[in-house]
C-alpha cells in the first residue's frame, strides 16, 4: 500500500514539475504491474473458494477409474456431404450421441442413431449362438427352428428385453461407446456384433441354398440326441 501511495505521489509531482506525460504513464504502468504481481503471488480467499468449487464439481462428475471413457469431441463438418443426397439427412455428431444430443426414442432409433446397430448386434450375437446350440440339440436348421420349432416364440420373448436393456442406459445419456474396461468394451462389442450379423445371414443362405439342412446336423446325428 505504501509503495502504491509513493508512486502516485511521484506521478503527481512529475506532472506539476512539467515531466513529460510519457514518463508519468510509465510510472502508472509500473505501479499496476507491481500490484498485479502481488495479487498473483498472494491469492485471496475468493480465489481459494473458486478453486474448491471447481474441484468439487470435477469430483462429482468423475466416473470410477477404468470404467468409463469420456466421449471425444470431434469436428464433424458438413462439407464432406455437400452436394450429395445424404446432406439433407445428415445430423452433426453431437446430435447422434446420447450423452450430448437428443435422447428421445425417435432420435436414438434413427438410421444414424446409436441404437439400431447396437440392438441388431446384440440380437445377432445371441441369435447365432443359440441357433448353433439348437442345431446340435434338435437337428433342425435355423429356418426350421423359426418355422417349425419354438425359435420364433423365444425370439419374441427375448428381443424386447434386449431392446429395453439397450435403450434404458441411452435415455440416461450413456453412450454404448463409453464402456472401456473388461472383455465387453465398445470396440469388441462392435466387431463381434458385426461379425455375428454377417454370420447369421451367411448361415441362413448356406443352409437353405447349399446344404439343404442344418450346418451342425452331423453332430446331432453322431450324438444320437
Amino acid at each position: 500500500m505504501a509503495v502504491s501511495t509513493m508512486l502516485s505521489r511521484a506521478s503527481c509531482l512529475g506532472t506539476i514539475a512539467g515531466v513529460p506525460s510519457l514518463k508519468v504513464s510509465k510510472l502508472k504502468n509500473a505501479n499496476a504491474a507491481f500490484l498485479g504481481g502481488l495479487r498473483v503471488k498472494t491469492p485471496g480467499l475468493n480465489q481459494e473458494r473458486r478453486n474448491l468449487v471447481v474441484f468439487a464439481k470435477q469430483t462429482d462428475d468423475t466416473p470410477l477409474p477404468g470404467t468409463k471413457r469420456e466421449p471425444e469431441k470431434k469436428d464433424d463438418p458438413l462439407r464432406i456431404f455437400e452436394g450429395s443426397p445424404v446432406e439433407k439427412f445428415y445430423r452433426p455428431e453431437e446430435e447422434r450421441r446420447p450423452e450430448d444430443g437428443n435422447t428421445s426414442t425417435s432420435s436414438l432409433m434413427k438410421f444414424d442413431g446409436p441404437a439400431p446397430e447396437t440392438i441388431n448386434s446384440r440380437l445377432a450375437m445371441l441369435g447365432i449362438t443359440w441357433a448353433l446350440v439348437a442345431e446340435i440339440l434338435t437337428g433342425q436348421s435355423v429356418w426350421e427352428q423359426v418355422t417349425e420349432g419354438r425359435g420364433l416364440i423365444w425370439f419374441l420373448f427375448v428381443a424386447p428385453i434386449i431392446i429395453g436393456a439397450t435403450l434404458i442406459p441411452m435415455y440416461n445419456k450413456e453412450s454404448p461407446d463409453s464402456r472401456e474396461s473388461g472383455p465387453f468394451n465398445a470396440q469388441n462389442e462392435r466387431w463381434n456384433g458385426r461379425a455375428a450379423m454377417i454370420g447369421l445371414v451367411a448361415l441362413l443362405v448356406t443352409e437353405n441354398i447349399y446344404l439343404k439342412g442344418p450346418l451342425l446336423g452331423f453332430i446331432h446325428n453322431s450324438l444320437n440326441l
